[in-house]
């Protein structure tokens, strides 16, 4: 019958298997992203890299890919079964190393220890990666952590990927894990395929499989994305099932109805409780037929995240692995602190050009979200497309001044100013700077500060605003509204989020970013007191001696930052943080 089967369609191999295939690897912009990442975190020896997705999406996929490229430049332990004591995974590793156990712990570790620099010497990467990593007891992940002590004073020696699924993320942000997830300095998520993407995914595995004639007609395909959500497992399960179908109904064209008997035969029913909700195994359940599918910005993610990658490794390749590290862990991109010696003048914010490529352009949005069943998305859409981006800045500047308790902006008075110019401006006349954020919602949620976030762009191609003033986890208060609201949920708020974020903070002491050795002054002395506050080895004697700087080093690598050993804008904004004689308004709340 599989014979008859795949010479009925014209089918060397069959296109749909549910098995993970390189061959078959399908190179989306968030799959390219998945790869490259990974790739980068084990050739710049950058240490953890982290790799989320829902089941289905193709992780295993790349690992495979990753594996196979890399063979014969890297060692490397594969951990598929995460379910082990700190013991046991330790074993397994040297077992997959092949290196000899014992009953004696430190023996082990001496001789994984030597093997580590026995390649390093040779510039052979050593890396372990493990799949389910969401599955990994604690206790597991912080042997890991241990693990990655094992290190130069110049080098990483070990490289630890940690493929799991969305609550992999959660857990590594709960308090025993808190000194690992610090050590992160890659982390991508790989998003399902858009529509687009979804309808080409098929057409590439029947060409890959040996029929270029495109046997699902268009209506086949969107109901196979609509039943789907872009998973590709589901993807497959469903074009195989619709294959079969056509197969037994004597169809060499594959339409809309045999998708339909495929799906029903694999997929439960719709119910009130099911229609619209992921199976725990990454099946995506049965929906209505007669809805099109929700896309919230199709697409938004995958080539946002794959645009700041290329940016990054472009400046990476001349700055090294510590710039990466900086943008793609915490994803601020500051310049130099301003002048700070005339405490009279305005202080000139401390800013960072930003990008076209980080942002996608929303403009076209409108007819995407208009067509979708979500409410919220195809108002917010049509608000982008006639907001007054210089309005939204000026407003937004205003709710997180509020926050701040300092004076708002009178009027709108400049019109022909680039919007963040003006918010430059505004911060500089009031004694303010500002910080660009790139990154996830919840690394802007775990740095706690109220934010200015920018919710897509006008036609015209500029940013449009409003400010996170507050979250109680469940709830988000904005201010302006967006599409009439003041108070999002957690998906609204995912709808609206493009990555970016203008953080308002103050520079209390005057601390200079960059402190020359052995400079004495009142503004080092304050620094000096800063980081003792947090426990740091830093004697308050007003000279930036060698001991000062070390400190800081210390500091910003438990905080995941650049080490810089300077008191860069971001440094200092995290040290003001903990300070608790300084005020500075809190974005996390225990009530909103």
């Amino acid at each position: 019958m599989a014979t008859d089967y795949l010479s009925f369609f014209k089918l060397n191999d069959d296109p749909f298997r549910l098995t993970p295939d390189t061959a078959y690897f399908y190179n989306s912009p968030a799959h390219s992203t998945a790869f490259l990442s990974i790739e980068y975190c084990v050739t710049q020896k950058e240490g953890f890299c982290v790799l989320t997705g829902e089941p289905g999406t193709g992780k295993t996929t790349i690992i495979r890919l990753f594996t196979e490229k890399w063979k014969d430049r890297a060692e490397i332990a594969l951990i598929m079964t995460p379910h082990l004591s700190p013991d046991e995974f330790f074993r397994a590793i040297l077992d997959d190393f092949k290196i000899p156990l014992s009953q004696s712990k430190n023996d082990m570790l001496k001789a994984f220890r030597s093997f580590l620099l026995t390649h390093a010497a040779n510039d052979k990467r050593v890396a372990i990666i493990v799949d389910e990593a969401q599955e990994l007891p604690a206790a597991t992940l912080e042997e890991l952590r241990l693990l990655s002590n094992l290190e130069t004073e110049k080098e990483k020696l070990l490289q630890i990927i940690l493929i799991g699924q969305p609550e992999l993320r959660t857990k590594l942000l709960t308090a025993p894990l808190r000194q690992l997830n610090q050590r992160i300095t890659v982390r991508v998520q790989l998003k399902p395929l858009t529509e687009a993407e979804s309808s080409d995914y098929i057409n590439t595995r029947l060409i890959k499989g040996g029929n270029s004639s495109l046997l699902f007609n268009q209506k086949a395909k969107d109901l196979i994305f609509t039943l789907s959500d872009g998973i590709p497992r589901t993807i497959n399960l469903l074009a195989s099932r619709g294959l079969m179908s056509a197969f037994l109904d004597g169809s060499k064209e594959v339409f809309e109805k045999h998708v339909q008997k495929g799906a029903t035969d694999v997929m439960e029913p719709p119910t009130p409780d099911n229609a619209t909700k992921p199976s725990t195994s990454g099946e995506r359940r049965l929906k209505s037929t007669t809805t099109k599918p929700t896309v919230s910005g199709e697409g938004k993610s995958t080539w946002r995240t794959i645009a700041v990658l290329a940016a990054v490794l472009i400046l990476a390749a001349g700055a090294g692995a510590s710039l990466y590290f900086h943008l793609f862990n915490t994803l601020f991109s500051p310049h130099p602190a301003a002048n700070t010696t005339n405490a009279a003048t305005p202080v000139k914010p401390v800013t960072a050009p930003i990008s076209s490529v980080r942002l996608v352009n929303r403009s076209s949005a409108t007819t995407t979200a208009a067509s979708t069943g979500n409410p919220f998305t195809a108002n917010v859409a049509k608000e982008l497309a006639v907001a007054d981006p210089l309005q939204t800045a000026f407003t937004s500047f205003n709710s997180l001044a509020h926050t701040w308790h300092i004076d708002p902006a009178a009027k709108l008075t400049a019109t022909d100013t680039a919007p963040e110019k003006y918010l430059e401006a505004l911060a500089g006349a009031r004694g303010m700077h500002l910080l660009y954020f790139y990154g996830t919602l919840d690394q802007l949620l775990e740095l706690d500060y109220p934010a200015i976030i920018v919710t897509g762009t006008s036609s015209s191609g500029k940013a449009i605003y409003t400010t996170l003033i507050s979250s109680s986890g469940a709830e988000y208060a904005i201010s302006p509204a967006v599409a009439g609201k003041n108070m999002l949920t957690r998906h609204d708020m995912e709808i609206v989020w493009h990555g970016k974020a203008i953080l308002l903070w103050k520079n209390h002491k005057m601390i200079p970013s960059q402190i020359a050795a052995g400079a004495r002054s009142n503004e080092t002395a304050a620094l000096q007191k800063l980081l003792a506050r947090t426990g740091a080895p830093a004697a308050i004697t007003g000279v930036f001696d060698h001991r000062t700087a070390d400190a800081l080093k210390s500091y910003q690598a438990s905080k995941g930052l650049k080490v810089t050993g300077q008191p860069d804008p971001q440094t200092l904004l995290y040290l003001y943080k903990e300070s608790t004689d300084l005020y500075r308004p809190k974005l996390k709340q225990t009530n909103v």
